[in-house]
């Protein structure tokens, strides 16, 4: 069995989660049935529950308020106590226990439940984000989550009146420090539209990997034969596309920054010069090692 992070200041993490315990007076997860809205809701039992193939249709975050939460993913074992928060992804399915606390008789936990628009809006709001983290992340409760989560409760809870765009940016708020800790994923499942535009966006940050249309396929949500199906609607092969953006990512690097062509290599993934050079004058016409004269030249006029 793991236990949560414990590299953390935990008495500080257990501070900072009991400003957050009037959010968590009343049990309301009844509030979760057949609901993918934002929503904050509280698991609150004096009986030890046993939750069998529990299944989040959306992200959401977990936050131990009281007692312990046992939690079963496949052959993975965690064990959270009051302090600890972790993240769940869509489609997670677990088994889940959760125990009260020996002296006060009660459980209390809190489940923020983002919308599958959020994840898309933050998703596309900082795609450096995208496809970071794994199926279960311990979270840092932080003063600045803690912040966040409480001014997102006053709207959630509507003990506060806020137009839809304050509702909105008060929990992307939320998604944006989850995202900063790493700890949730920005997985771009908003293929509906463009597969190009996706794959884009998945892309922007992480020139450098190696793309395959497995591992784009995956990041995606999609099936190899949607994706190729899909691709192939539109016109455009993910060669192509990564191709393309990784020659205006190099023309940007030797072009605007104080950088020679091994940097441009580096940050788009080339490991052949040539390779590198044939690409990039096929579409600018010129060699990379030209915008390097030309930049010197300038400075010495």
């Amino acid at each position: 069995m793991r236990h949560a992070d414990r590299t953390v200041d935990t008495q500080s993490q257990r501070e900072f989660v009991s400003t957050l315990r009037r959010l968590a007076e009343v049990d309301s997860r009844a509030l979760l049935e057949d609901n993918n809205n934002p929503i904050l809701s509280a698991f609150v039992t004096r009986r030890q529950e046993h939750i069998r193939e529990l299944v989040t249709p959306t992200a959401g975050l977990v936050i131990v308020i009281e007692g312990r939460k046992e939690v079963y993913d496949g052959s993975e074992h965690r064990l959270y106590t009051a302090g600890n928060a972790f993240v769940v992804t869509p489609g997670t399915r677990l088994d889940v226990v959760n125990e009260p606390d020996a002296q006060s008789g009660f459980y209390r936990a809190l489940f923020v439940q983002f919308s599958r628009e959020l994840i898309i809006k933050a998703a596309r709001l900082w795609p450096q984000f995208v496809g970071r983290g794994g199926q279960i992340k311990s979270v840092r409760v932080s003063a600045a989550l803690c912040s966040a989560i409480l001014h997102g409760a006053q709207v959630l809870s509507h003990t506060l009146s806020a137009s839809p765009r304050v509702i909105e940016h008060r929990i992307l708020e939320v998604l944006l420090i989850l995202a900063e800790q790493g700890v949730l994923p920005l997985v771009p499942k908003y293929v509906d539209g463009s597969v190009i535009e996706a794959f884009r966006l998945l892309i922007r940050h992480r020139l450098h990997l190696p793309w395959t249309a497995a591992k784009v396929a995956k990041e995606l949500s999609l099936s190899e034969a949607t994706l190729r199906r899909r691709l192939r609607a539109e016109g455009q092969t993910l060669r192509e596309v990564l191709r393309v953006e990784r020659m205006k990512a190099a023309y940007m690097i030797l072009h605007d920054r104080n950088a020679d062509v091994a940097d441009a290599l580096a940050a788009t993934g080339y490991r052949s010069r040539s390779h590198f050079s044939r690409h990039f004058q096929q579409r600018y016409g010129f060699t990379p090692s030209t915008i390097r004269r030309q930049k010197y030249a300038r400075v010495n006029d």
